[in-house]
């Protein structure tokens, strides 16, 4: 229970740091929260850290600019210093729980005595980074973990390696899940494909990620393209690098659509226009991409890594992330098995609704209670 002057999180007052820009998942982790709280009539303010204006930001963020640098589009400078956090300052003697979303802010908790810290995954623990330097500092910010009054994370797969591999007590993790924003992300029964210039009969895989993170496992996403029949086209949502060039050298070019930066209800448009999911992910905390998929009735195929078999549960065909053929066999017999295509659609469907805004908002409340408890 909350304590006497705290019956429950109505009477609290929130605030929400937060340095990660928009399109990205930990953005869009915190900021549903933040609506979900709105929503549900808590005081809850945003507080946005902003190098530059060249994003568009809710109109009732509390932007912050970084104090220590005047230089343009310094976001990833402040970042690597670890600065961020010093324009949040002196904000505990009004809000009664703060929350800091991303560990670039942890620091924080130094400070603050009321905080709860925002666990998204360890991917710098694991996995190497082009730039030294980040791969360094972020592990520092994961040791920071050690230090936080309370974590919320945003799996139980992310909370088993906060214990696992930075031996943080079970009782200081509460798992919150995503919402599923179910007025973006809804299923259609008539897809209109040739809004992307693409045939009506053509059958159409997405995949949303970047290839800039190695995890995303884009390149196994073309080259089970180029094993599949000339009708099957794939649509790609997320930053293209590296894969430019191996979809040249398999002369995959016209089968292909690139997308970067598609606004929310663009990339929900996406995703009720194609056919079949596939998400052959290395490492992920929760997988957000996935979430979407199934809230707009796509079947969804998904690698046996990390945290995607606790998300879509028995809802996804799951495959070892290298298998592309076995990936292969079964989007075939997915497209030519209607039953097999409704089946998988309709559990899609029926999975995403665990993720609805009412129970996350009471697994927030749950966090928010224990956290008072062991506090």
């Amino acid at each position: 229970m909350l304590s006497d002057n705290m019956a429950n999180i109505k009477n609290l007052k929130i605030a929400i740091l937060n340095d990660m820009r928009p399109n990205r998942g930990i953005f869009t982790y915190i900021y549903n929260i933040y609506l979900n709280l709105k929503k549900h009539d808590v005081y809850v303010d945003f507080y946005q850290f902003v190098a530059d204006y060249s994003y568009s930001y809710d109109e009732n963020f509390i932007l912050r600019r970084g104090i220590n640098f005047k230089i343009k589009k310094n976001t990833e400078l402040n970042t690597l210093l670890g600065l961020n956090w010093k324009v949040f300052k002196h904000l505990d003697d009004y809000y009664d729980l703060i929350i800091l979303s991303n560990p670039t802010l942890n620091n924080l908790g130094k400070y603050f005595d009321n905080t709860i810290s925002i666990g998204h995954d360890l991917y710098f623990l694991f996995n190497g980074s082009k730039f030294s330097i980040l791969k360094w500092y972020m592990k520092m910010q994961y040791k920071l973990f050690n230090f936080a009054k309370f974590i919320i994370v945003n799996s139980d797969y992310t909370k088993n390696e906060f214990v696992k591999n930075l031996n943080i007590e079970e009782n200081k993790l509460y798992t919150v899940y995503p919402l599923l924003k179910e007025e973006i992300f809804y299923p259609t029964e008539n897809k209109i494909k040739t809004n992307y210039g693409l045939n009506d009969d053509d059958i159409v895989l997405l995949n949303v990620a970047s290839d800039t993170s190695p995890n995303k496992n884009v390149e196994t996403v073309i080259k089970l393209l180029k094993k599949l029949p000339e009708n099957y086209k794939l649509i790609r949502v997320g930053k293209n690098t590296s894969t430019l060039k191996l979809i040249k050298e398999l002369g995959l070019e016209k089968r292909i659509l690139l997308y970067e930066n598609l606004k929310e209800k663009e990339l929900a448009e996406v995703y009720r226009n194609s056919d079949i999911f596939i998400y052959p992910s290395i490492y992920e905390g929760f997988g957000l991409p996935v979430l979407e998929a199934m809230g707009s009735g796509l079947p969804v195929i998904i690698s046996n890594r990390a945290s995607l078999p606790e998300v879509a549960g028995q809802a996804s065909l799951i495959f070892n992330p290298f298998d592309i053929n076995g990936m292969k066999d079964t989007i075939i017999k997915l497209t030519k098995n209607n039953d097999m295509y409704e089946l998988f659609k309709n559990k899609s469907i029926k999975r995403s609704k665990d993720f609805s805004s009412e129970n996350q908002f009471n697994m927030i409340n749950d966090a928010i209670q224990k956290f008072y408890e062991i506090k």
